[in-house]
Protein backbone atom coordinates (compact mmCIF):
# COMPACT_ATOMS: atom_id res chain seq x y z
CA UNK A 1 0.00 0.00 0.00
CA UNK A 2 1.55 3.36 -0.77
CA UNK A 3 1.32 5.85 1.65
CA UNK A 4 -0.30 9.66 1.21
CA UNK A 5 1.42 12.99 0.11
CA UNK A 6 0.79 16.24 1.45
CA UNK A 7 1.41 19.55 1.09
CA UNK A 8 2.68 21.45 4.20
CA UNK A 9 -0.20 24.41 3.21
CA UNK A 10 -2.79 21.81 3.68
CA UNK A 11 -1.47 21.91 7.29
CA UNK A 12 -1.94 24.35 10.82
CA UNK A 13 0.20 22.99 13.40
CA UNK A 14 2.43 21.02 12.14
CA UNK A 15 4.09 19.60 14.77
CA UNK A 16 0.97 18.97 16.60
CA UNK A 17 -0.55 16.99 13.47
CA UNK A 18 2.35 15.10 12.93
CA UNK A 19 2.49 13.90 16.39
CA UNK A 20 -1.27 12.55 16.78
CA UNK A 21 -1.40 11.57 13.60
CA UNK A 22 -0.02 7.43 14.18
CA UNK A 23 0.79 6.46 10.68
CA UNK A 24 3.37 7.39 8.51
CA UNK A 25 2.71 10.19 6.02
CA UNK A 26 5.04 12.16 2.86
CA UNK A 27 5.15 15.62 3.44
CA UNK A 28 6.06 16.89 -0.62
CA UNK A 29 7.58 20.23 -0.02
CA UNK A 30 8.46 21.09 3.75
CA UNK A 31 12.51 21.67 2.62
CA UNK A 32 11.51 23.14 -0.85
CA UNK A 33 13.36 25.67 0.00
CA UNK A 34 16.69 24.62 0.65
CA UNK A 35 19.16 25.55 -1.71
CA UNK A 36 20.76 21.89 -0.85
CA UNK A 37 17.37 20.33 -2.74
CA UNK A 38 18.06 22.80 -5.86
CA UNK A 39 21.42 21.72 -6.20
CA UNK A 40 20.29 18.01 -5.87
CA UNK A 41 18.22 18.25 -8.78
CA UNK A 42 20.67 20.25 -10.95
CA UNK A 43 22.77 17.03 -10.51
CA UNK A 44 24.10 14.45 -7.24
CA UNK A 45 27.90 15.58 -8.17
CA UNK A 46 26.46 19.14 -8.17
CA UNK A 47 25.77 18.93 -4.41
CA UNK A 48 28.31 16.32 -3.73
CA UNK A 49 30.79 19.18 -4.65
CA UNK A 50 28.83 21.75 -2.49
CA UNK A 51 29.25 19.30 0.49
CA UNK A 52 33.06 18.85 0.04
CA UNK A 53 32.94 22.59 0.56
CA UNK A 54 31.64 22.95 3.24
CA UNK A 55 33.00 19.46 5.49
CA UNK A 56 35.18 19.97 8.43
CA UNK A 57 37.66 17.61 9.48
CA UNK A 58 35.22 15.53 11.91
CA UNK A 59 35.16 12.09 11.57
CA UNK A 60 32.09 10.25 10.95
CA UNK A 61 30.83 6.36 11.73
CA UNK A 62 31.16 4.90 7.79
CA UNK A 63 30.41 1.19 6.75
CA UNK A 64 32.18 -0.24 3.94
CA UNK A 65 30.08 -3.20 2.41
CA UNK A 66 31.79 -5.69 0.42
CA UNK A 67 29.94 -5.86 -3.08
CA UNK A 68 29.14 -9.33 -2.86
CA UNK A 69 26.14 -8.82 0.01
CA UNK A 70 24.96 -5.69 -2.60
CA UNK A 71 24.56 -2.82 -0.16
CA UNK A 72 23.34 -5.01 2.57
CA UNK A 73 23.61 -4.00 6.05
CA UNK A 74 23.27 -6.99 8.00
CA UNK A 75 24.62 -10.16 9.60
CA UNK A 76 26.93 -12.98 7.50
CA UNK A 77 26.45 -15.63 10.05
CA UNK A 78 23.81 -16.88 12.01
CA UNK A 79 25.17 -16.87 15.04
CA UNK A 80 24.87 -12.97 14.98
CA UNK A 81 28.40 -12.37 15.29
CA UNK A 82 29.43 -11.37 12.17
CA UNK A 83 28.53 -8.22 9.61
CA UNK A 84 28.27 -7.94 6.37
CA UNK A 85 30.41 -4.24 6.71
CA UNK A 86 33.82 -3.49 8.10
CA UNK A 87 33.24 -0.17 10.38
CA UNK A 88 35.47 2.88 9.94
CA UNK A 89 36.00 5.90 11.42
CA UNK A 90 36.78 8.18 8.11
CA UNK A 91 36.47 11.98 7.53
CA UNK A 92 33.23 13.33 5.61
CA UNK A 93 35.43 14.96 3.11
CA UNK A 94 37.67 11.91 2.36
CA UNK A 95 33.89 10.16 1.89
CA UNK A 96 32.27 12.59 0.07
CA UNK A 97 35.22 12.81 -2.90
CA UNK A 98 34.80 8.85 -2.87
CA UNK A 99 31.30 9.20 -3.67
CA UNK A 100 32.39 11.33 -6.88
CA UNK A 101 35.62 9.12 -8.18
CA UNK A 102 32.94 6.13 -7.70
CA UNK A 103 29.87 7.58 -9.35
CA UNK A 104 29.74 5.86 -12.65
CA UNK A 105 31.50 2.70 -11.17
CA UNK A 106 28.59 0.37 -9.98
CA UNK A 107 30.75 -2.32 -9.22
CA UNK A 108 32.50 -0.85 -6.73
CA UNK A 109 31.75 -1.51 -2.25
CA UNK A 110 29.00 0.37 -0.87
CA UNK A 111 30.14 3.09 1.07
CA UNK A 112 27.17 3.99 4.04
CA UNK A 113 27.74 7.12 6.17
CA UNK A 114 25.80 6.71 9.36
CA UNK A 115 24.15 9.20 11.34
CA UNK A 116 26.15 12.26 11.44
CA UNK A 117 26.16 15.05 13.23
CA UNK A 118 25.41 17.67 10.62
CA UNK A 119 26.58 20.40 13.31
CA UNK A 120 29.67 19.04 13.31
CA UNK A 121 30.43 17.59 10.28
CA UNK A 122 28.85 20.17 7.75
CA UNK A 123 28.71 23.35 10.51
CA UNK A 124 27.71 25.77 7.74
CA UNK A 125 24.84 23.28 6.02
CA UNK A 126 21.98 24.41 8.88
CA UNK A 127 22.83 28.28 8.30
CA UNK A 128 22.31 27.74 4.45
CA UNK A 129 19.62 24.80 5.29
CA UNK A 130 17.43 26.19 8.29
CA UNK A 131 15.09 23.55 10.02
CA UNK A 132 11.05 24.08 9.90
CA UNK A 133 10.37 26.15 13.01
CA UNK A 134 9.07 23.14 15.33
CA UNK A 135 12.47 21.55 14.09
CA UNK A 136 14.58 24.51 15.42
CA UNK A 137 15.94 22.95 18.55
CA UNK A 138 16.46 19.54 17.20
CA UNK A 139 20.18 18.64 15.96
CA UNK A 140 19.99 17.27 12.60
CA UNK A 141 22.01 13.92 11.14
CA UNK A 142 22.76 12.96 7.57
CA UNK A 143 23.44 9.49 5.94
CA UNK A 144 24.67 9.40 2.99
CA UNK A 145 26.34 6.98 0.51
CA UNK A 146 25.44 4.40 -2.32
CA UNK A 147 23.21 1.67 -2.94
CA UNK A 148 22.69 0.31 0.19
CA UNK A 149 19.81 -1.18 2.03
CA UNK A 150 19.01 -0.91 5.93
CA UNK A 151 17.15 -3.63 7.24
CA UNK A 152 13.86 -3.55 9.22
CA UNK A 153 14.32 -1.69 12.72
CA UNK A 154 12.28 0.79 14.75
CA UNK A 155 13.16 4.39 16.32
CA UNK A 156 11.95 5.08 19.74
CA UNK A 157 11.21 8.79 18.94
CA UNK A 158 9.40 11.01 15.65
CA UNK A 159 11.42 11.24 12.75
CA UNK A 160 11.50 13.34 10.07
CA UNK A 161 13.31 11.93 6.98
CA UNK A 162 14.26 14.13 4.32
CA UNK A 163 15.33 12.59 1.04
CA UNK A 164 17.86 15.42 0.01
CA UNK A 165 19.50 13.08 -2.65
CA UNK A 166 18.85 10.26 -5.33
CA UNK A 167 16.07 8.18 -4.41
CA UNK A 168 15.25 5.99 -1.61
CA UNK A 169 12.02 3.35 -0.57
CA UNK A 170 10.73 3.25 2.19
CA UNK A 171 8.97 -0.07 3.62
CA UNK A 172 7.09 0.15 7.10
CA UNK A 173 5.16 -2.10 9.73
CA UNK A 174 3.40 -0.96 12.60
CA UNK A 175 5.12 -2.07 16.33
CA UNK A 176 2.61 -4.83 16.60
CA UNK A 177 4.00 -6.75 13.38
CA UNK A 178 7.33 -7.74 15.81
CA UNK A 179 6.25 -11.28 16.22
CA UNK A 180 6.00 -12.02 12.36
CA UNK A 181 9.49 -10.26 11.70
CA UNK A 182 12.01 -12.52 12.67
CA UNK A 183 14.22 -10.05 14.67
CA UNK A 184 17.68 -10.34 15.58
CA UNK A 185 18.90 -10.82 19.24
CA UNK A 186 18.23 -7.39 21.08
CA UNK A 187 21.59 -7.89 22.51
CA UNK A 188 23.21 -8.14 18.61
CA UNK A 189 21.95 -5.36 17.19
CA UNK A 190 24.04 -4.39 13.65
CA UNK A 191 24.18 -0.32 14.91
CA UNK A 192 22.08 0.17 17.39
CA UNK A 193 18.75 -0.91 17.35
CA UNK A 194 17.77 -4.69 16.90
CA UNK A 195 17.02 -5.55 12.91
CA UNK A 196 14.34 -7.54 11.73
CA UNK A 197 15.78 -10.48 9.30
CA UNK A 198 13.16 -10.56 6.25
CA UNK A 199 13.25 -8.06 3.09
CA UNK A 200 10.01 -6.35 3.77
CA UNK A 201 9.78 -5.66 -0.44
CA UNK A 202 11.00 -9.89 -1.17
CA UNK A 203 10.49 -11.67 1.86
CA UNK A 204 11.53 -15.20 1.58
CA UNK A 205 8.58 -17.16 2.82
CA UNK A 206 10.41 -20.49 2.93
CA UNK A 207 13.02 -19.03 5.98
CA UNK A 208 9.73 -16.65 6.71
CA UNK A 209 6.95 -17.66 7.13
CA UNK A 210 5.15 -15.97 9.43
CA UNK A 211 6.15 -12.63 7.36
CA UNK A 212 2.70 -13.71 4.93
CA UNK A 213 0.65 -12.49 7.74
CA UNK A 214 2.45 -8.89 7.53
CA UNK A 215 3.33 -8.77 3.97
CA UNK A 216 -0.18 -7.12 2.95
CA UNK A 217 -0.30 -4.91 5.86
CA UNK A 218 3.59 -3.31 4.44
CA UNK A 219 3.39 0.42 3.36
CA UNK A 220 5.39 1.81 0.71
CA UNK A 221 7.22 5.46 0.42
CA UNK A 222 9.53 6.43 -2.60
CA UNK A 223 10.52 9.39 -1.78
CA UNK A 224 11.85 11.81 -4.82
CA UNK A 225 14.42 14.91 -3.98
CA UNK A 226 13.22 16.93 -1.38
CA UNK A 227 10.12 14.92 -0.20
CA UNK A 228 10.42 14.06 3.53
CA UNK A 229 8.48 11.14 4.92
CA UNK A 230 7.14 11.25 9.06
CA UNK A 231 7.76 8.08 10.65
CA UNK A 232 6.50 7.95 13.89
CA UNK A 233 8.05 6.02 17.25
CA UNK A 234 8.44 1.96 17.10
CA UNK A 235 7.27 1.95 13.66
CA UNK A 236 9.44 -0.76 11.34
CA UNK A 237 11.22 0.12 8.72
CA UNK A 238 13.15 -1.31 5.73
CA UNK A 239 15.23 1.03 4.27
CA UNK A 240 16.54 0.68 0.82
CA UNK A 241 18.65 3.58 -1.41
CA UNK A 242 18.80 2.72 -4.68
CA UNK A 243 20.19 5.60 -6.47
CA UNK A 244 24.42 5.64 -6.97
CA UNK A 245 24.82 8.65 -5.14
CA UNK A 246 22.11 8.46 -1.85
CA UNK A 247 21.73 11.64 0.60
CA UNK A 248 19.04 11.04 3.53
CA UNK A 249 18.66 14.05 6.34
CA UNK A 250 16.77 13.46 9.79
CA UNK A 251 15.21 14.68 12.98
CA UNK A 252 14.22 12.20 15.57
CA UNK A 253 12.15 14.55 18.59
CA UNK A 254 9.96 13.28 21.31
CA UNK A 255 8.03 16.38 22.75
CA UNK A 256 6.62 14.28 25.27
CA UNK A 257 10.03 12.50 27.01
CA UNK A 258 11.37 12.50 30.27
CA UNK A 259 14.69 11.67 28.96
CA UNK A 260 16.25 15.13 29.21
CA UNK A 261 14.72 14.97 33.16
CA UNK A 262 15.64 11.70 34.29
CA UNK A 263 18.37 10.79 31.77
CA UNK A 264 16.28 7.42 31.00
CA UNK A 265 15.19 6.34 27.66
CA UNK A 266 11.99 3.83 27.68
CA UNK A 267 14.51 0.95 25.85
CA UNK A 268 16.40 0.86 29.29
CA UNK A 269 13.15 -0.42 30.89
CA UNK A 270 12.96 -3.13 28.09
CA UNK A 271 16.42 -4.36 28.53
CA UNK A 272 15.97 -4.22 32.52
CA UNK A 273 12.60 -6.09 32.37
CA UNK A 274 14.22 -8.90 29.54
CA UNK A 275 17.57 -9.34 32.11
CA UNK A 276 14.96 -9.77 35.32
CA UNK A 277 11.86 -10.94 34.14
CA UNK A 278 12.42 -12.91 31.16
CA UNK A 279 13.71 -15.86 32.67
CA UNK A 280 11.23 -16.23 35.58
CA UNK A 281 8.95 -19.38 36.39
CA UNK A 282 5.47 -18.41 34.23
CA UNK A 283 3.87 -17.89 37.23
CA UNK A 284 5.79 -15.32 38.21
CA UNK A 285 6.07 -13.55 34.69
CA UNK A 286 2.12 -13.30 34.55
CA UNK A 287 1.71 -11.78 38.06
CA UNK A 288 4.83 -9.05 36.60
CA UNK A 289 2.68 -8.67 33.02
CA UNK A 290 -0.47 -7.65 35.70
CA UNK A 291 1.75 -5.25 37.66
CA UNK A 292 3.05 -3.92 34.66
CA UNK A 293 -0.38 -3.79 32.76
CA UNK A 294 -1.74 -2.30 36.13
CA UNK A 295 0.81 0.81 36.57
CA UNK A 296 2.24 1.40 33.06
CA UNK A 297 0.18 0.21 30.52
CA UNK A 298 -3.36 1.27 32.02
CA UNK A 299 -1.99 3.83 33.98
CA UNK A 300 -4.50 3.13 36.56
CA UNK A 301 -4.98 5.34 39.35
CA UNK A 302 -7.42 4.80 42.04
CA UNK A 303 -6.60 8.33 43.78
CA UNK A 304 -6.82 10.37 41.00
CA UNK A 305 -9.23 13.10 41.93
CA UNK A 306 -9.75 12.14 45.45
CA UNK A 307 -6.31 13.65 47.15
CA UNK A 308 -4.48 16.50 46.36
CA UNK A 309 -1.73 15.67 48.97
CA UNK A 310 -0.25 12.98 46.77
CA UNK A 311 2.56 14.71 44.00
CA UNK A 312 4.63 11.30 43.18
CA UNK A 313 5.49 8.91 40.47
CA UNK A 314 1.97 8.13 39.53
CA UNK A 315 1.00 11.73 39.01
CA UNK A 316 1.38 11.80 35.62
CA UNK A 317 3.28 14.86 35.38
CA UNK A 318 7.39 15.32 34.32
CA UNK A 319 7.17 18.06 37.78
CA UNK A 320 6.26 15.20 39.82
CA UNK A 321 8.94 12.86 38.13
CA UNK A 322 11.73 15.18 38.28
CA UNK A 323 10.68 15.51 41.69
CA UNK A 324 11.08 11.92 42.50
CA UNK A 325 14.12 11.68 40.10
CA UNK A 326 16.05 14.50 42.34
Amino acid sequence: MQIDRLSINNINNIQEFLCTLNEPIIITDLFSHWPSVTLAKQSPLVLLRSLVTQASAELVDTLIIDKQYKGLIGYTDNKFKNYTFEKHNAPLISVLKKLIINFNNQGSDTIAVQSALINECLPDFCIKNPAPNFLANVPPRIWLGNAATVPGHYDIEHNIALNLCGKRTFYLLPANEIKNLYVAPIDRAVAGPAISLVDFENPDFEKYPKFKAAKEKVLTATLEIGEALYIPPLWWHNVKAIDPVNILVNYWWDPTSTKSDLGLEATDSLLHSILTLRNLPESQRRAWQALFSHYVFEKTDEFKNKSNEYHGILSNSHESLKSVAN
